[in-house]
């Protein structure tokens, strides 16, 4: 594997400019902004049209004067350039999720393993204030109620209620619980639409918790709630607030008036409003932090198969479990 000189990461961008927090992030030499003690240099492009950025002919120039590579454009890389790229042993970081089977995932893992490469993708959910918070809670959950209600809008019919609502829920739920699954089940309905508009999904894992997830795209209102209930005590999280409060069940003031208001709360955090860029600045942190450590990324090839592992059981249980719209 390449290593970078006096802890320097050199860095090549593919692709034109969907990525836009980047341009903010780099400095007029070509550093990038951060606050990890080593250096990220963009050193050139392939087919960019950053202003002033140097573009190299072709995607094999690149790879040789670069350590690791961010893929801009989806259009400008699919799975066999993807491959070419780890098998040169470069660190990849591609902005968004990438539509790749189970298959490529799994083709794709055990070639960044034996590259000894960091590959980061997507997951930017990951990086909220909100998520950060809950992962670091030591919270034991017994039972997990999530409601995601996305309030109906006409290009609903353009939204996949597991890829595009309720895959951070899940991710959440799984990443926090940290138990193998026992069994999913899951049933849909159809009511505008001819796929499911409503679902519901129940998981059980094999240290005893439950998790009940519900989730519409046709909504009245924006509601997104997840509960974490553990011995004696409970955690709300308002997404669209950014809160999360504590309640002691022991406490008998609360059996008095359940409303969850902020004066019964053991507690109430409030986070800053998930911004893009902070989100983008986290990411490559993160991801340069993955290399420098030599550790597995915050959004790794094999977090998406674990998720993904998930999504496509209840992709099975909504095959057998769906109601379509009538007529």
């Amino acid at each position: 594997m390449l290593q970078t000189s006096h802890n320097i990461i050199k860095v090549g961008l593919v692709g034109k400019r969907n990525f836009l927090p980047i341009e903010k992030l780099i400095q007029p030499d070509g550093a990038f902004l951060g606050q990890s003690n080593q250096s990220w240099l963009l050193t050139g492009g392939f087919e960019s049209d950053m202003e002033g950025l140097y573009n190299f002919a072709s995607l094999n120039e690149l790879l040789l004067n670069c350590d690791a590579v961010i893929i801009n454009d989806l259009m400008h890389a699919g799975f066999s350039e993807l491959q070419h790229i780890v098998r040169h042993c470069k660190h990849v970081f591609i902005n968004q999720s990438f539509p790749l089977s189970t298959d490529e995932l799994i083709i794709l893992h055990k070639l960044a393993d034996e590259a000894e490469v960091v590959v980061q993708m997507g997951l930017q959910h990951r990086f909220s204030d909100l998520f950060v918070s809950v992962k670091d809670k030591k919270i034991t959950p017994r039972l997990i109620e999530t409601n995601h209600f996305c309030q109906y809008k006409r290009r609903s019919t353009q939204l996949s209620i597991i890829s595009d609502v309720l895959l951070e829920d899940i991710d959440m739920i799984v990443n926090k619980v940290n138990s193998e699954i026992k069994s999913i089940h899951a049933t849909g309905v159809g009511v505008i639409y001819k796929d499911p508009d409503i679902i519901n999904i129940r998981i059980e894992f094999q240290n005893a918790c439950i998790a009940n997830i519900s989730g519409s795209k046709i909504a009245i209102k924006d509601i997104h709630k997840t509960r974490f209930y553990q011995n004696d005590s409970y955690y709300t999280l308002d997404h669209l607030a950014n809160t999360i409060k504590v309640f002691n069940t022991n406490d008998e003031s609360f059996w008095e008036n359940t409303d969850e208001s902020d004066s019964l709360s053991g507690s109430v955090e409030t986070f800053q409003k998930f911004d893009l860029k902070n989100a983008a600045i986290a990411e490559l942190e993160a991801f340069f932090l993955a290399i420098n450590l030599k550790t597995k990324s915050a959004a790794s090839l094999y977090d998406h198969l674990a998720i993904k592992f998930v999504a496509e059981k209840i992709y099975d249980q909504l095959e057998r479990n769906f109601v379509a719209k009538c007529g």
